[in-house]
């Protein structure tokens, strides 16, 4: 079976329910999922997946000191056999205002994405005031859409 990490970091649980609602969509598709903060993922985790997506809360502009940590401490796998070439990956933030969450997503897409040459689904936003009725959809239809792309 195929196997979704959804990894990421929350302060106030925001990002924890957008991680658990990827990996439901994901699974709706047969494809396992697992939801794991990011302080207890390590560099073996990103390897035995099949998709990786990193979620962060926005912080001015940018992702949380931890989530870039576990994407600086990644460049062991790059140096070792590129070892997250043409992975799928995705991304997802909870943020303030949408505008500073798409500086966020940016910034995933391109420390983790690029760099890795992973296989990118454009990354997804809640922004304060969003109704957490869409918000759950539109993981779910992320964590369907990532699914695809892994089962393809």
């Amino acid at each position: 079976m195929k196997l979704l990490l959804v990894t990421y970091y929350t302060e106030t649980g925001h990002t924890k329910r957008m991680a658990e609602e990827i990996g439901e969509g994901a699974e709706r598709l047969g494809v396992e999922a697992e939801a794991k903060r990011i302080e207890e993922c390590g560099l073996n985790d990103l390897v035995e997946a099949d998709g990786i997506v990193i979620g962060s809360p926005t912080y001015f502009s940018n992702v949380s000191w931890r989530v870039k940590k576990l994407i600086d401490e990644s460049i062991a796998l790059y140096r070792k056999r590129r070892q997250l070439t043409d992975k799928v990956g995705g991304c997802f933030t909870s943020s303030g205002t949408r505008r500073d969450g798409k500086d966020c997503i940016r910034m995933l897409e391109l420390a983790f994405g690029l760099h890795h040459k992973m296989k990118m689904i454009p990354g997804i936003i809640r922004a304060s005031g969003d109704r957490e009725e869409e918000v759950s959809k539109m993981c779910q239809q992320y964590g369907m859409k990532v699914a695809r792309q892994i089962l393809s």
